[in-house]
């Protein structure tokens, strides 16, 4: 499921195997090639998840009845300048709970 500013911007599950928006201005303003490039990333990002799941598996001898949930966040926070232009503050990336942190070096006008 994808997130912008709290609000469900698009979804992908392993059944439909299809990123789908959520958004009416997403759906009508996006062209068809962006939710194809979506999709075959979201597909990509799944089949790295079963190939390192299993590994894990293996190694932690669990068995395949137990629920696998993959959750990862990654994003910008921006602050609005006098004038217009934005400022990174940071940049994150949330990957099961583990939170990186790193300053932003760029500004975007």
């Amino acid at each position: 499921m994808g997130l912008m500013n709290n609000r469900q911007i698009d979804y992908y599950d392993s059944v439909d195997k299809k990123k789908i928006p959520k958004q009416d201005w997403m759906r009508e303003k996006l062209p068809a090639d962006y939710w194809e490039k979506g999709t075959q990333s979201r597909k990509s990002k799944e089949q790295w998840f079963k190939v390192n799941v299993d590994i894990l598996m293996n190694r932690m001898r669990h068995n395949n009845t137990d629920v696998h949930i993959l959750q990862w966040r990654h994003g910008c926070e921006i602050d609005k300048q006098p004038g217009g232009t934005l400022k990174f503050m940071k940049d994150y990336l949330n990957v099961n709970q583990q939170l990186f942190q790193a300053q932003c070096l760029g500004f975007l006008s």
